[in-house]
């Protein structure tokens, strides 16, 4: 009778342990996914305002009908679509950060939709703004990746050739010769 109750009691710990194996590798291979789904998503996001912001600069200054050319243009940014993939499938702090930035966007876009000029004097501040929050957006997004959180300061020193340095340094090509020749035409 004590070696039947052994049996069923070492059955019951093997199969419990069994399931209890599988629970963990289902939710391991879920977080994997979920962790995909969430980087597609927050890239795209980034990725729309982007070219939400792209396209605003494109909408026509005599356009005659300027409110529909903005929603046409936010329409065709995937904006609304990536916002929506986003307040579905991110973290709660990465939907705050997202909702800002959006709502940020929204107020560029209003004042183009009005006929305000993208160099109207009060633009800039609107853009860096704009920026500013996506950049703060792009830095919640790698605090959930455990990357290190990038500083802007940082990389704005990274020494870089000025244009007119770049358009008067020969191209190296090897010719002939082995030597650096100029630009082509």
């Amino acid at each position: 009778m004590i070696a039947l109750l052994a049996a069923a009691l070492g059955a019951t710990i093997a199969l419990m342990s069994t399931l209890l194996a599988e629970v963990f590798r289902i939710r391991r291979a879920r977080a994997v996914v979920l962790d995909q789904v969430r980087y597609e998503s927050y890239l795209g996001f980034v990725l729309a305002i982007q070219r939400a912001q792209d396209l605003l600069r494109t909408v026509p200054a005599d356009s005659r009908d300027r409110a529909a050319d903005v929603a046409a243009v936010m329409r065709a940014s995937g904006l609304y679509d990536a916002r929506e993939r986003l307040l579905v499938t991110g973290s709660a702090e990465m939907v705050l950060a997202s909702e800002a930035a959006f709502r940020c966007l929204l107020e560029l876009r209003d004042a183009v939709a009005q006929g305000t000029p993208l160099i109207w004097p009060d633009y800039r501040p609107a853009g860096d703004a704009v920026a500013k929050i996506v950049w703060a957006l792009r830095q919640v997004a790698r605090r959930e990746f455990q990357g290190v959180p990038l500083d802007l300061d940082q990389i704005a020193a990274v020494p870089t050739a000025d244009i007119r340095d770049r358009r008067s340094t020969p191209i190296l090509r090897a010719d002939d010769s082995g030597s650096p020749s100029p630009p082509g035409p």
